[in-house]
């Protein structure tokens, strides 16, 4: 007990004497004679007298439980046992998670003192009987131990009970989906996406959820069918570029129609000149391989006037002319060839080439 003065001590003594007799005290009284003994640290008396009223039903109220529960942690360094008093008043009181945690948690424990908060809420979790109340309980002690403790063993089982509880609970889902794909285990993070594909509520969210499902189809699972199907069903009017996820699916099929079709998608949202040469070159390049001659040499031409130093075109345009036997264009084009290139030992080559196509032409026409 604290020092005191002697009317003091006749008061305190006085005060045990009547709550030990069974007195009667009205609210008031009451917490005029818990003041004094918590302000002059009697101990045994106060928590004789906190017991009496939490144990009568008629009497309880929460500023009972919440003034046990703060001496608990903060004077006796016992957050145990105000974890097992905050449990008590949960239940007795039937609070929601909101009126608790603003109403009573916020007086037991300290400002920012995450890791009492973690094991009040632990202890009190299951005393909340409405699924939305535990709900949130579970998710503020996953934030406690993902950001705040950084205990991931109890991280890893809240969330797990959270996903018992709230089985399309968004929160839980992507925790899950980061644990499974940091160990690879692909078909597991594809069922966590598709559960997710029925969770999430805004557009962009869908689509990204989409594009990663598709994404992990292809590259890890090399489901080329499955990645196309989901961009189709989830990806319409998204914003965000699916067009290499769904390239390489085609190109793995080696459906060949389906490259174009994606190529030319592209054409249509590319706005500079040098990557809309390099989709004529890829367009020219498909078409080439499907023997479309025509096609090819028309959309390698475009390549070339978007960029006229795309060299790569202009020898695509010689190779189909050769392809096609066409002397006079391989002869137009290996001029353009010469004009555009620097390298002098290339120049020399060209040349060559030059003179080697006209006598052969010259020697075909004698013939």
């Amino acid at each position: 007990m604290s020092e005191l003065l002697q009317p003091e001590v006749e008061q305190i003594r006085k005060l045990v004497a009547e709550l030990a007799s069974g007195a009667a005290l009205t609210a008031e009284a009451r917490d005029v004679a818990l003041d004094a003994l918590e302000q002059h640290e009697c101990w045994a008396p106060f928590f004789r007298l906190l017991k009496r009223c939490i144990e009568s039903p008629a009497d309880r109220r929460l500023g009972d439980y919440v003034r046990l529960a703060r001496v608990q942690n903060l004077y006796l360094e016992d957050v145990f046992a105000a974890a097992e008093t905050c449990a008590r008043m949960v239940a007795d009181l039937g609070l929601s998670y909101t009126a608790f945690s603003e109403g009573a948690l916020s007086r037991v424990i300290e400002y920012e003192d995450f890791a009492a908060e973690a094991t009040i809420l632990s202890a009190a979790v299951d005393s909340f009987k409405a699924l939305p109340d535990l709900v949130a309980c579970l998710e503020r002690l996953c934030m406690l131990y993902e950001k705040k403790t950084h205990n991931e063993t109890q991280l890893g089982k809240t969330y797990e009970r959270l996903l018992q509880v709230d089985a399309r609970n968004v929160k839980a889902l992507r925790y899950f989906k980061l644990v499974f794909t940091q160990n690879n285990e692909w078909e597991e993070v594809v069922a966590v996406l598709r559960t997710l594909l029925g969770c999430v509520s805004h557009p962009q969210e869908l689509f990204r959820v989409a594009q990663e499902l598709a994404a992990i189809y292809l590259y890890q699972l090399d489901m080329a069918e499955e990645a196309i199907s989901a961009v189709g069903v989830y990806c319409e009017g998204s914003p965000l570029d699916t067009s290499t996820i769904l390239y390489d699916a085609y190109q793995r099929l080696a459906d060949w129609p389906g490259c174009l079709k994606v190529l030319r998608q592209c054409l249509l949202t590319v706005d500079d000149d040098e990557s809309r040469a390099i989709l004529h070159f890829k367009i020219a390049s498909l078409l080439e391989q499907q023997d479309d001659l025509t096609g090819a040499q028309d959309d390698y031409v475009r390549a070339v006037a978007l960029w006229p130093q795309f060299l790569d075109a202009i020898e695509g345009v010689i190779n189909v002319g050769v392809l096609r036997q066409d002397w006079a264009l391989i002869e137009t084009w290996l001029g353009t060839l010469l004009e555009r290139v620097t390298d002098d030992k290339l120049q020399a080559q060209l040349r060559q080439a030059q003179r080697r196509l006209k006598d052969g032409v010259a020697h075909a026409k004698s013939s």
